[in-house]
């Protein structure tokens, strides 16, 4: 057996205590609510308001992914010299600011696609500092063992939003104008900006690099380094005639198997190792991904219902324990950029999903754009197998990374 290298812990801990982090994950709660809300909402706003077909609905996707394509690496590397805590309470108002003028654009009639797609966009810009700044800011509050139990209940926090989210805006999308349901997004970052704002101590001031050369931090990072949820509104609510009020019960559903891959994932890896438990859950949940996009057809509802649990389950796993991996084995100075670099891989795929979702959906037909996506679900577990993660077997509570021979 073999270790890898792990770098002290971040010259930078600002920690204020158990208080610190309770105010951390209580913005972030109410950060990642608000948002689950909005992510029903919008797409219900462009199918039921604004008439969009499934290409318009997949090109509107793409507008929340897009800008960490362009913002991703030189965000993450500007976030490495600056404090992140308040570029994350900016990041929040912002956001606050452009979606209220959704309701408020709607009510005089000058809500339009274009308008909602530019809207989409710039929340997301904002929305690429204010993760980055998140992910890099949690270990100078916490470290060690801590940042894998706190990493799991933010997930917690995540997965949980997912399936309060879809019930909070179905429900009154099917009894209100859904672009009034978009305030419940715009007063979850607002409250998410004030949790922040009360954390205790201020965040020391960041180390500035003799050379600023942006590019070059860019590349350091580089070094040291999906589109279904999109076609559901359309498959559902217009192909299955099922109501705002099921596609969110659906959605939840998700919700559901996210948390419970959250909450399981650090005793799972455990038992299966690390990287080996990725792979394992991954072929596991592969035939649950194919029967997502039977729904309403061969697959009965709830049947389908459970697959998409099942495949979210997968998501909620890897996400504590890559997230906490990442964090552990990289240095401080250097986590905005490889959490940039790793926004930018992840967001590529997404926004190249959407957009072949947007094609093959209007090209063919909603539902096989959702059987293409569950298809691509199915195989995430393969490319693991190319690589050293299967190798590595836990995180301890000294922030090692152990891999086995």
């Amino acid at each position: 057996m073999s270790t890898t290298a792990v770098h002290p812990p971040s010259p930078q801990r600002t920690s204020g205590g158990r208080a610190a982090v309770i105010r951390f994950l209580t913005a972030a709660a109410a950060a990642h609510w608000g948002a689950a809300v909005g992510r029903v909402a919008i797409p219900i706003i462009a199918v039921t308001l604004l008439a969009a077909d499934a290409g318009e609905v997949g090109l509107l996707s793409a507008a929340s992914t897009v800008p960490f394509l362009l913002l991703g690496l030189p965000a993450g590397a500007w976030l490495d010299r600056v404090r992140r805590r308040p570029v994350m309470v900016a990041a929040d108002v912002a956001r606050f600011v452009l979606l209220l003028a959704v309701p408020l654009l709607y009510a005089v009639g000058l809500l339009t696609l274009p308008v909602l797609a530019g809207v989409t966009l710039l929340v997301g810009c904002c929305t690429v500092f204010f993760d980055l700044a998140a992910q890099s800011h949690l270990p100078d509050l916490v470290g060690g063992r801590d940042l894998v139990r706190t990493n799991g209940r933010l997930a917690t926090i995540v997965q949980s939003s997912v399936v309060a989210g879809p019930a909070v805006a179905g429900w009154p999308c099917a009894r209100l104008d859904p672009a009034w349901v978009v305030l419940v997004t715009a007063g979850g970052y607002l409250w998410s900006a004030a949790w922040l704002s009360r954390i205790r101590p201020a965040e020391a001031p960041r180390p500035v690099p003799a050379e600023r050369h942006l590019l070059r931090e860019v590349r350091q990072g580089l070094a040291f380094v999906a589109g279904a949820t999109a076609m559901f509104p359309l498959v559902l609510l217009r192909d299955l005639g099922w109501t705002e009020a099921d596609l969110g019960l659906f959605l939840g559903a998700g919700g559901i198997g996210g948390l419970a891959g959250a909450v399981c994932a650090e005793p799972l890896a455990r038992v299966l190792g690390l990287g080996r438990g990725m792979v394992v859950i991954g072929i596991a949940v592969a035939p649950a991904a194919l029967l997502v996009p039977l729904a309403g057809t061969h697959v009965p509802g709830p049947v389908a219902a459970a697959a998409w649990a099942a495949v979210v389950f997968k998501v909620g796993f890897d996400g504590v324990l890559a997230m906490s991996l990442r964090q552990i084995v990289t240095p401080s100075r250097l986590l905005g950029r490889v959490n940039g670099t790793m926004r930018v891989t992840f967001s590529t795929a997404l926004t190249l999903g959407s957009l072949t979702v947007a094609v093959v959906g209007s090209v063919t037909s909603p539902r096989t754009a959702l059987a293409v996506c569950c298809a691509a679900f199915a195989l995430v577990w393969v490319p693991l197998l190319w690589s050293e993660l299967p190798r590595v077997r836990d995180v301890d509570g000294a922030g090692l990374g152990r891999t086995a021979r």
